[in-house]
């Protein structure tokens, strides 16, 4: 390794010291600073770098003036919309010296002056980005600049005494292209920040001519000098700045600013005025020589002596008094953002706190970030970030040192820490708490951008350049951090003395403050600050109940040692009157709903003002050894007073107490309570004070001197008598002297029991129960009956008494529960109540009692049931029923059971009664004879629990029974039960399925089952006679679906049916089309019918298939084929196929028979369905597949080929452009299929197959079945020589047949062919690649390669002139000539000489050796006696061996036939010759479905059994061509069959048949010839029907919910999007209505979808893209353009319309889909834009819509399903 340096070493001073010329290394000075201007991405970086010169030059003030091309100096407000040509720049600092004009002119050489900021040289040439040559005048000099190709020159002149007065330095800028003038909401920020740090500068103007657009001036106070502490270090980390001083400065600065309104062109001026600071730190700089150098090597200058730092701070007031952060000066105060670094002026870095900082930072080029890459600038610029931490902790303590002055003299000067402020003391504590939360904010530090190194050291050195803690205020006043605290909200309430944040200033700067905290900076309030606390003072009783709520809180936090815990309830002292107590000696709290607070307390108890605010549990947790003072406790203190057995007032309070609390009490503490009071003389009464047991309740009244208890508040009952008081006497008592006594009134006796009633025993009650005391009332008293008159006494003196008074009947008397209560409904229905006086009253105690003792207040259920139905009265039966209603709520509801009661009491509307199982609330049940409950009750069925229908058992039995009679009838019964399809189970279902209900007729005998009959539809594809149908309307066809009734016949069933009478479906079922509808279905569902094998076979052998022959006709046979095909159609196409001979002229004639599949072919060429005419499949690729599958075969299979070209091969111009198309091509070709569908690969195709032109080629085809044979003229083939190699022939004839050598290389290439490859291939071939890309395809590479090529090309050929002049030299003369051409005759004598001289001429050398071994390998042309060139007689090595195959092959080449006219050629058989699209229009009616002309249509009929079969083509022999052959006048056009397969594209557009949609999502992955394969995904959809909006299907996901879907809004947004895609549909691309569906999809990814020919649109896209907006009209921008929402949704669903339309030709999202899908918007773009022209509606017409559009009705044309 060594070695090989050292040898490098010696040939460097070898070449160094090398006599040589030495070249100078030129410049491209454009390209340069082109380059150099790239670096500076900033904005107005002209203005920066020119106000930077403009300060370094000592001026005061700058002018800037834009100005146009045409100013008019009389306009009073400036033209803001004109355009600049240009900018003067002036400033009025000192006069260029000699240096500054050399240095003008050097690029990359800054200012060496280290006081000045430039220090690359390069900010001059900021210029050129606006302009091309400027020119600068100051003092008596002027320099232009100009270029001379790349290269700049400038030119220096001396300028004219009377002109270089003024005193300013110009920069004169012409722009490159006249500019818009800047923004001044930019521009002024812009200006206002540069002007934030400048040394000198102090005004800036800016002129648009003559008008003074803005003005921004900067004036400074006098300097403060800042005292710095000496804990503060003052040098950096490694001693290369020191810093002396700082100088402290207050700043105004003034913007006033011309306004133009826009409308009035009224000019205004406004002025903005802000205040800051700024802060200079003057710097001592000292650096060793090396780190000089070092610097001198990159900045081009030496490091300064001195220097300086500074920062603009902006305070609290300062913010306050300027004008808001949204102005002019919104960059140059940075609050509460971060601030920016500023070199002279501001750079992109930031600074991570919220000021600007300014120093002599050495930038990157650009001069946007800091140079932290070059070892050297990196210590510079990381020891001057230092000196800005240590300036910005200065700034920092001398504002607090401010605030904490400020403190002494406004707040602690007067006011004590402990004591709450006054107004004053509060507005001046806010103030400053806010004027020290700024310099917090403004000083809290964040992560700079770009670099996260500059916030970093900034921070960093902000706490590390002083010994002392950061200073902060406090609760008294600005203290050092370490001796604050962090505020507790739960202990700033009793701690007073300890220092803490402000609540405010620690809430605004939080994050700031907890960083200082995990950096150990700051403490929060400890237990011990507590303690110490407790220990200076006694608290309040306000400060105790703060201080024990957090020390709840404390100690479930916090385990705490129980010395402490000891410690901290000893010093909490506590003043209870005039004594202070230890927390630690206090034992009882009070509880103010046990014991009043105005009572006496035992001494331990803690004052109530403290315990009030804490809940039991909290002071449980204060101190487990406080609990609450009970009842008890209190009543062993109490007891003990002296007023409790002699004040009859204080005894009562106490006995009130305890009222209160006793029944809370447990039995024991009860039982020792009345211990303590029983033999205290505690009870006043009317005779003194008593013992409780010597007392009486007022309510004893029976004895007049008993010692009545006397209480102003009656205490508690249950006290007194717990404690002995007596209340009553005794019962027996009672009975001896009221019952026993004799007639007594029971009234009187109730009245007693009730005031006694508490004394009662149970056993007393239950003998009330059991005794007979109480009357029943007796109606028939009231019956009045006039007694007989009594005589008079015979003396006159009175009336003579009877002999004997009428006798005393006993009452009879019955326990209360026997009677009822005497209320009206009762004694209405006829029920024993009791006797009673007065009205009865349930409130009354007296009622209370006796319900108690057992009087019924309602009769039970069953006495009320048999009271409603019969044998009782009618008018008893109604009132019965009533009291059951108006009661059943609160009386009956628990008991009442509808299953358990069997008395029939319900009235129906037949007049029946029924029991509540047996009659029904819904009066359609009486449809199916079922009881229905009366109308009038059918509100209370619910509470009756009344079914309001059958169960589905019931109706099942009941339909099995009596099935409907009359179709009438059945419609009703059928529409009645589909309303409980719900609740008909799997097993219902089935029996029904079976169950013969349906009639057929009215004779009510014919009855036929679901399973048997079909739907009757007007649309049916099926003729009523083939089925079984039935139709009861809508509602009654959804039951009877639900049973089994189908829509039409299931896959098999429907094939059974045809097979069967195939004739019968199609002679009765509307003809051809109807029946190759059936045929579909059938094929669709193939993968059901092939499980049904017997029914496959059946299919095999069956003639249902429908075959096609079509026939080309000629005038002559007009008539014959008229009458065929009129004798063999039926129905509308037997009209179409009679039609007069005059519109048939020229006509193809399709004919159709049934036949098997055997006996039909499939059309996969349509040229041989026209040649030899056979039964033929419709090509369609659903109905190829099932034919197919039961024995049709491939006509291509049937038909063998032989190509004979004819002439010599040869390589022609045309046939290398061929083979080079080909090659370019064949990625795209082979692109749509994979390998295992291929013969041969792509590389096989590009390098294997050889291109090669013939004069002519014969086709021969022959039609195995019949051996019918056909020949005639093409234009390509294939064929094979000897060694197996493919050529492609072509002819020489006319323009190249594209369609002919796609279908050779498709029938070489691919194993299956299909006639659409053959287009596909053709249209790939033919169209361009510009058009091929602009249509989707991948076709990149190809052009490149082709570009590539095509330098390869111009290469080659530069080489090839090169090589011509050098073998100019070996070039034949004429002698050698005819040498070498003499022994080639002898060899070759047969050949042509002209060809022999060709092909010598061709050779450079080995002449005679190269031709010959060519002529030998490729063969040559032949002379005959007459000189002319012919086929030579035998083969020669390598040419074609003679076979018969599809592949051609050449041996010999025949002569060449006898050319045919121009005119004939393509016309020779019909469907054979001529050009592709000539064929491709005889063929149209089957590929593409375009129909033709009216003077050459095709008729179709359906060929009967009467009519000859077509003539074949006989062997050999060449049909002659009709007159009026549809090739004849018809033109070859691409784009025309394009737009025709478009459209037919849209004709094969299908119905869904509402059939709903259940698919899964697939991914399929899809390979391109040109890009790397990818994974085509389709989601899946499960969709229901759910009827027609408008003229179109709607589906709805089969998880929502159709109610709250199909609201009256959303049905108005589904209209519109109806009539959107109608539009669409009809207007612009020709689509039938039901071919159209629209569905809602919540989740789904796709916004539509083709099924099979159906197209599907989610209206959920519709409305998510703003589409939808009610009128439409809505205006927005679209890529610049002003259009209505209708308008963009016209756009958008037209593009998705065309997207799915090019699925009906490819299913992938392929390129190929992509070319269809171009193709389709190129065809009918034109029909959009005019429908959309026509649809635009002015804006003032819109009050013009009609109401129906505004509102439209319920689209919807059935309910949708629930």
């Amino acid at each position: 390794m060594a070695s090989k340096k050292s040898a490098l070493d010696a040939l460097r001073s070898q070449v160094l010291s090398h006599t040589g010329a030495e070249e100078r290394v030129e410049v491209n000075q454009r390209h340069l600073i082109d380059k150099i201007l790239a670096r500076y991405s900033a904005e107005f970086v002209v203005y920066r770098e020119l106000m930077q010169n403009s300060d370094d030059a000592g001026a005061k003030g700058i002018e800037i003036v834009f100005e146009t091309a045409s100013p008019n100096s009389s306009e009073v407000a400036p033209n803001l919309s004109a355009k600049i040509t240009r900018v003067l720049f002036k400033n009025n600092g000192m006069d260029f010296r000699p240096e500054d004009w050399n240095r003008l002119k050097k690029i990359a050489e800054g200012n060496p002056d280290e006081s000045k900021i430039g220090a690359f040289g390069v900010g001059f040439y900021s210029l050129f980005s606006i302009c091309e040559e400027p020119f600068v005048s100051s003092g008596k000099e002027c320099m232009a600049f100009y270029w001379r190709n790349d290269q700049l020159y400038a030119k220096r002149a001396t300028i004219p005494d009377e002109e270089a007065k003024d005193g300013w330095t110009t920069f004169l800028l012409d722009l490159r292209e006249p500019m818009e003038i800047p923004n001044m909401d930019d521009f002024g920020p812009f200006l206002a920040r540069s002007l934030g740090f400048t040394g000198n500068l102090r005004d800036v103007s800016v002129y648009l001519n003559h008008h003074r657009l803005l003005n921004i001036s900067k004036k400074m106070r006098e300097p403060r000098p800042m005292t710095l502490p000496k804990t503060m270090y003052m040098t950096s980390p490694q001693k290369i700045f020191t810093l002396k001083s700082v100088d402290l400065q207050n700043v105004q600065m003034d913007a006033t600013r011309m306004e133009v309104s826009r409308w009035t062109r009224e000019v205004t001026t406004s002025v903005t005025t802000i205040f800051l600071r700024t802060a200079s730190g003057n710097l001592d700089v000292k650096v060793s020589k090396q780190f000089a150098a070092e610097m001198e090597r990159t900045t081009k200058k030496y490091p300064p002596s001195q220097t300086a730092i500074q920062i603009l701070y902006v305070g609290h007031d300062e913010k306050q008094a300027s004008a808001e952060n949204k102005t002019i000066f919104k960059d140059l105060v940075p609050f509460p953002e971060q601030g920016r670094i500023f070199i002279g002026f501001p750079t992109h870095q930031t600074t991570g706190f919220c000021s600007h900082v300014a120093g002599r930072f050495i930038p990157t080029v650009e001069r946007e970030s800091l140079d932290f890459v070059d070892k050297s600038l990196q210590v510079w610029n990381h020891e001057l970030l230092s000196m800005a931490g240590l300036l910005s902790r200065a700034l920092y303590e001398d504002e607090l040192s401010q605030i904490g002055s400020l403190y002494n003299e406004m707040i602690l000067a007067h006011h004590k820490p402990e004591e709450v402020d006054d107004p004053a003391t509060a507005t001046a504590r806010e103030w400053l708490e806010k004027r020290a939360l700024h310099a917090l904010q403004a000083f809290q530090f964040h992560p700079s951008t770009p670099s996260p190194q500059v916030g970093h050291y900034i921070d960093a050195y902000f706490f590390r350049m002083s010994t002392l803690a950061l200073s902060i205020l406090s609760s008294h006043g600005v203290k050092e951090l370490d001796k604050v605290r962090i505020p507790d909200s739960t202990m700033s309430a009793f701690l007073k003395q300890l220092p803490t944040i402000p609540t405010s200033v620690y809430t605004g700067s939080q994050k700031f403050i907890d960083k200082l905290e995990k950096a150990g900076k700051v403490q929060k309030i400890s237990f011990n600050d507590v303690l110490r606390e407790l220990e200076s003072r006694t608290l309040t009783e306000p400060q105790m109940v703060a201080m024990l709520k957090w020390w709840i809180d404390f100690s479930s936090k916090y385990v705490i040692p129980n010395a402490e815990v000891n410690a901290f309830f000893q010093l909490a002292l506590v003043c209870s009157g005039d004594s202070v107590k230890p927390l630690s000696t206090l034992k009882w709290f009070v509880n103010p709903k046990v014991v009043p607070t105005d009572m006496p307390f035992p001494p331990n108890t803690i004052p109530y003002d403290i315990t009030k605010t804490f809940t039991q549990p909290e002071l449980s947790r204060i101190s487990t050894s406080w609990s609450e003072l009970s009842l008890l406790e209190w009543t062993k203190f109490i007891v003990n007073e002296p007023d409790f057995v002699v004040s009859p007032v204080f005894a009562e309070k106490v006995l009130l107490v305890l009222s209160r609390g006793w029944p809370q009490l447990h039995d024991n503490t009860q039982r020792a309570i009345v211990a303590l009071l029983a033999q205290k003389t505690c009870i006043p009464t009317k005779y003194g004070m008593k013992t409780p047991n010597e007392s009486y309740f007022k309510t004893v009244t029976l004895f007049p001197d008993l010692p009545v208890m006397v209480f102003t508040k009656q205490p508690l009952e249950k006290l007194l008598l717990a404690l002995g008081a007596r209340k009553s006497v005794e019962l027996q008592l009672v009975f001896d002297r009221l019952v026993n006594a004799g007639s007594w009134d029971h009234m009187q006796l109730v009245k007693y029991l009730t005031s006694v009633r508490d004394t009662l025993s149970s056993g007393e009650i239950k003998r009330l129960k059991a005794t007979p005391i109480f009357p029943k009332e007796d109606f028939s008293k009231e019956i009045s009956v006039t007694p007989p008159p009594v005589p008079a006494k015979a003396d006159g003196t009175g009336l003579e008494s009877s002999a004997t008074p009428p006798p005393v009947l006993p009452i009879k008397r019955y326990p209360a529960n026997a009677l009822y209560v005497p209320t009206e409904d009762h004694i209405a229905l006829g029920l024993p109540v009791i006797e009673w006086k007065g009205r009865w009253r349930s409130t009354l105690d007296e009622s209370k009692l006796l319900l108690e003792l057992g009087l019924l207040t309602h009769p039970s259920l069953d006495v009320l049931l048999g009271l409603a139905a019969p044998p009782s009265e009618k008018d008893i039966q109604v009132k019965a029923l009533q009291y059951f209603i108006d009661n059943f709520k609160t009386l009956y509801m628990s008991q009442y059971n509808p299953s358990s009661i069997k008395v029939a009491f319900l009235p129906t509307t037949s007049g029946s009664l029924e029991t509540p199982e047996r009659c029904f609330s819904n009066p359609s049940c009486s449809i199916m004879e079922f009881p229905v409950l009366r109308e009038d009750l059918r509100v209370h069925a619910p509470m009756l629990r009344i079914r309001e229908n059958p169960l589905a058992a019931k109706l099942l039995e009941r339909l099995t029974q009596s099935p409907p009679a009359t179709k009438e009838k059945a419609r009703q019964v059928f529409e009645f039960l589909g309303k409980f399809q719900g609740e008909f189970s799997h097993h219902h279902w089935l029996s029904l399925r079976s169950l013969k209900f349906i009639p057929l007729d009215d004779s009510g005998e014919s009855f036929v089952d679901p399973q048997s009959c079909y739907f009757d539809k007007k649309d049916s594809a099926y003729h009523p006679d083939l089925l079984t149908t039935v139709d009861f309307g809508g509602l009654a066809n959804q039951f009877l679906k639900s049973c089994g009734v189908k829509e039409e016949p299931t896959p098999i069933e429907l094939t059974q049916l045809v097979i069967r009478s195939p004739n019968d479906f199609l002679n009765r079922n509307g003809g051809v089309e109807n029946y190759k509808s059936i045929l579909r279905q059938i094929a669709s569902q193939m993968h059901v019918i092939r499980t049904q094998k017997a029914l496959v076979n059946e299919m095999i052998r069956s003639p249902f298939l429908l075959g096609e022959k079509r026939i080309n006709q000629d005038p002559e046979e007009e008539e014959t084929s008229s009458a065929t095909a009129n004798a063999g159609d039926s129905g509308a196409d037997a009209g179409k196929a009679g039609s007069s001979s005059d519109e048939n002229a020229g006509q193809v004639v399709v004919q159709y028979k049934l036949a098997r599949a055997s006996d039909i072919y499939l059309i996969d060429d349509t040229v041989l369905q026209q040649i030899f005419t056979p039964l033929s499949a419709p090509m369609e690729s659903l109905l190829e597949t099932l034919y197919e599958s039961l024995g049709s075969t491939w006509i291509s299979k049937q038909v063998k080929e032989i190509s004979r070209p004819q002439g010599a091969l040869a390589v022609t111009r045309r046939s290398e452009n061929l083979q080079e198309l080909i090659v370019e091509r064949a990625p795209l070709l082979l692109s749509d299929h994979p390998a295992n569908r291929l013969n041969f690969d792509l590389d096989w195709l590009t390098t294997k197959l050889k291109v090669r032109q013939v004069p002519e080629i014969q086709l021969r085809r022959e039609f195995i079945p019949t051996g019918a044979t056909h020949t005639e003229s093409t234009t390509a083939c294939i064929a094979q020589d000897q060694a197996k190699a493919y050529y492609l022939l072509v002819t020489a004839k006319g323009d190249m047949d594209y369609f002919d050598i796609a279908d050779v290389l498709a029938k070489l290439l691919l194993k299956k062919k299909k006639l659409n490859d053959s287009i596909w291939w053709s249209n790939l071939l033919f169209t361009s690649l510009l058009n091929l890309k602009r249509k989707g395809f991948q076709v990149d590479r190809i052009l490149n390669a082709k570009k590539a090529e095509k330098a390869r090309i111009e290469a080659a050929a530069k080489a090839d002139a090169a090589a011509a002049t050098q073998a100019a030299g070996n070039r034949l003369g004429p002698k050698q000539t005819a040498e070498y051409l003499a022994q080639l005759k002898e060899v070759f004598p047969d050949c042509d000489p002209a060809f022999l001289m060709d092909a010598l001429s061709k050779e450079t050398q080995d002449h005679v050796q190269r031709v010959t071994m060519k002529l030998l390998d490729s063969g040559y042309p032949r002379i005959n006696k007459g000189n002319n060139p012919v086929p030579a007689p035998a083969p020669v090595p390598g040419s074609f061996p003679t076979q018969d195959s599809k592949v051609s092959t050449i041996s010999t080449l025949p002569p060449a036939q006898p050319s045919v006219p121009a005119a004939n050629q393509g016309s020779l058989i019909p469907g054979g010759g001529g050009s592709f699209f000539s064929r491709l229009r005889n063929l149209r009616d089957s590929v593409i479905g375009k129909p033709m002309p009216s003077d050459q249509g095709i008729v179709t009929g359906v060929e009967g059994s009467g009519s000859g079969a077509p003539t074949d083509i006989k062997k050999g022999q060449t049909p002659v061509p009709p007159t009026n052959t549809i090739i004849k006048d018809f033109a070859p056009d691409y784009q025309q069959n394009l737009q025709q397969s478009l459209k037919a594209a849209v004709s094969n557009c299908r119905s869904n048949g509402r059939d709903d949609i259940r698919s899964e999502p697939t991914a399929t992955q899809v390979s391109e010839v040109l890009t790397n394969s990818y994974c085509d995904v389709k989601p899946g959809h499960q969709l229901d029907f759910a009827g027609h909006a408008g003229e179109l299907e709607f589906y709805l996901d089969k998880d929502c919910n159709a109610d709250e879907i199909m609201t009256k809004e959303n049905l108005k947004s589904l209209a519109r999007f109806v009539r959107l895609l109608m539009t669409l549909a009809q207007d612009v691309f020709g689509l039938a209505p039901e071919t159209m569906h629209i569905y809602y999809d919540p989740e789904g990814q796709a916004i539509a979808f083709n099924r099979g020919g159906s197209l599907f649109f989610n209206w959920r896209y519709y409305v998510a893209l703003g589409h939808d907006d009610g009128a439409g009209q809505a205006k927005k921008q679209l890529q610049g353009k002003t259009v209505t929402a209708r308008e963009e949704g016209l756009i958008y669903w037209f593009f998705t319309m065309a997207h799915e339309l090019a699925h009906n030709f490819v299913g992938e999202h392929n390129s190929k889909h992509e070319f269809y899908f171009s193709s389709f918007c190129e065809q009918y773009l034109p029909a959009l834009m005019t429908v959309m022209a026509a649809t635009s509606v002015p804006e003032s017409s819109s009050a013009a819509t009609p109401a129906s559009a505004a509102n439209p009705p319920n689209i919807m044309d059935s309910p949708v399903p629930k």
